[in-house]
């Protein structure tokens, strides 16, 4: 049953992938997607309700969490490095954050580190949930570095 549920939630998360992208869903017949939702019918003829993790109220509110907690790490302040973290986790049923990852590394150790830092400190996310029960689901979200030169008192 638990590779089901996991191969399930695979094929899920890629679907919800192609709809987030705003690739036609709609033209393979197999899904439709409104906001956050998303109506997928099996070969039978059920249909599954999906609601993916969501923060707070939605993307943006994730990304100003991460913009206010995130902090550029002082050790690559001399090189002026960038770059972007894909943090992988696991949203519980419970909306809680854990089993933090990094899914794609930024190439740099301390940006991996404190994009970890920032998203296990996450408050409780909005759960996702199939046919409106609460479900575990993990997400990932890209975190961004961006050096910023000191301000200097003119």
């Amino acid at each position: 049953m638990k590779r089901l549920a996991l191969v399930f939630t695979s094929a899920v998360v890629a679907m919800l992938c192609m709809c987030a992208q705003n690739v036609s869903a709609q033209n393979a017949g197999c899904a439709k997607c409104s906001g956050q939702n998303v109506m997928l019918q099996t070969s039978n003829g059920d249909t599954t309700s999906l609601r993916v993790p969501e923060f707070d109220n939605g993307v943006y509110d994730a990304y100003a969490y991460l913009d206010e907690h995130v902090e550029y790490p002082q050790e690559l302040e001399g090189q002026q490095a960038e770059g972007t973290c894909t943090v992988q986790f696991l949203v519980g049923a419970d909306g809680a954050v854990s089993q933090v990852t990094v899914a794609h590394s930024s190439g740099y150790k301390e940006m991996d580190e404190e994009a970890v830092r920032v998203v296990k400190d996450f408050p409780n996310w909005k759960p996702a949930e199939i046919n409106g029960k609460a479900v575990a689901m993990r997400t990932q979200i890209p975190v961004k570095f961006v050096y910023k030169a000191p301000k200097t008192d003119e």
